[in-house]
């Protein structure tokens, strides 16, 4: 296998107040993580630096005054800090820029396009795009959550309407729901938006009956847990909901907001989900893209604010993104949990309400008839 590492100091430039989530150090800690286990280096791995998002790939999910304002209100910051040596300033409620957060935001959404662009190419199988800003809450005219332009939902437009692609899917298994990316494909068959996220929790998004609309009724398929769902929650929701809601729509290519705050260790979020949780899944997650879109996966960094949790995910998808199995895990196994959902009757439900009670994945193994008759009648029969 053969994966690109897309990265860029730039992403370190976007500058927030001391004491918000999203800090330069997440990306940091997670290239040390990478250096010190001499990843970087490692055959297999490709090293690519993105390039920046144009104002029309951009402007195909946002508004266009949308992505001045973003412009203005850096080259403001730029200003202010030469004459008084301020470095951030709030530009919507969570969401701050700085002087370089315009050029680190359109790097992060070129970032996937770039990752496409070399899948495309056969250059490499998959692709990790290490960036910040995150993405998945910026909607159309404004930003929130962190975010300031939606990074994968620009990626998604990206392979429609550079590659032609009709069908694009998009795994979000951030803790907080991606209210921008389902917002931009809500009306749109052409891409299926899954996601798993905590709730009640921001942004308020996400129920399960919001399934789309119009031509994009049932391309929406959200599933919302209560805090403290773990592993034995999620597994059965991506084996049983997610991977046969791919193989029916059948992607060509697959994009996830890697978001890892659903970790236990995280300190926004509330989900219970381990590294080797994390590793698990996406496990379902690379074998649904090897058989259904010959392994045409773009990972693209959200949340995760656990230094310590988000390195050690980024460290041990990349890994598997590379064909090992293996885990890098120095926090351990989720604590336990008192009490469990009713795992049954969430995915009864889910399968219900998404139509997909009965449905046979195509790459499931056919039965023998043959054996399963003797079984029936006995062996004398």
């Amino acid at each position: 296998m053969t994966t690109a590492l897309i990265y860029d100091p730039i992403f370190l430039e976007h500058i927030t107040p001391p004491n918000h989530p999203d800090q330069p150090e997440r990306l940091q800690m997670a290239m040390n993580v990478l250096q010190a286990l001499n990843w970087l280096e490692r055959e297999g791995l490709v090293l690519l630096a993105p390039r920046a998002a144009s104002e029309d790939e951009l402007a195909a999910v946002h508004e266009s005054g949308y992505i001045r304002q973003v412009e203005e209100a850096a080259r403001r910051v730029a200003e202010e800090h030469t004459g008084s040596g301020r470095k951030t300033r709030r530009f919507a409620t969570d969401t701050y820029v700085s002087a370089k957060s315009y050029e680190a935001a359109i790097k992060a959404a070129g970032a996937p396009l770039t990752a496409i662009d070399a899948i495309m190419k056969g250059e490499v199988d998959n692709a990790y795009c290490l960036v910040r800003p995150p993405g998945h809450h910026a909607v159309a005219e404004a930003a929130m959550g962190f975010c300031l332009f939606n990074n994968v939902a620009v990626a998604a437009r990206y392979a429609i309407d550079h590659y032609g692609l009709e069908r694009v899917m998009i795994i979000d298994f951030d803790v907080h729901h991606g209210n921008g990316t389902q917002e931009m494909f809500y009306d749109d068959p052409r891409v299926l938006y899954f996601s798993t996220h905590q709730a009640p929790f921001y942004p308020g998004t996400g129920l399960a009956d919001e399934r789309g609309e119009g031509e994009g009724e049932g391309t929406t398929i959200n599933v919302p847990l209560l805090a403290a769902t773990g592993y034995e929650t999620f597994e059965p929701v991506f084996r049983q909901v997610m991977a046969p809601a791919a193989d029916r729509f059948d992607p060509q290519l697959m994009l996830v907001s890697a978001g890892f705050d659903a970790h236990w260790n995280d300190p926004l979020g509330g989900l219970n989900l381990s590294t080797a949780g994390f590793a698990q899944l996406m496990n379902v997650i690379i074998e649904e893209a090897r058989f259904l879109c010959n392994g045409r996966l773009v990972l693209v960094q959200e949340g995760g604010y656990s230094l310590d949790a988000m390195s050690a995910c980024v460290a041990t998808c990349i890994n598997l993104l590379l064909g090992d199995d293996a885990a890098v895990d120095s926090l351990g196994p989720a604590p336990h949990m008192p009490y469990r959902i009713n795992t049954d009757v969430l995915i009864a439900e889910l399968r219900r309400l998404h139509h997909l009670t009965g449905y046979r994945m195509r790459n499931a193994p056919k039965p023998d008839i043959a054996r399963l008759r003797r079984e029936v009648k006995g062996p004398d029969a």
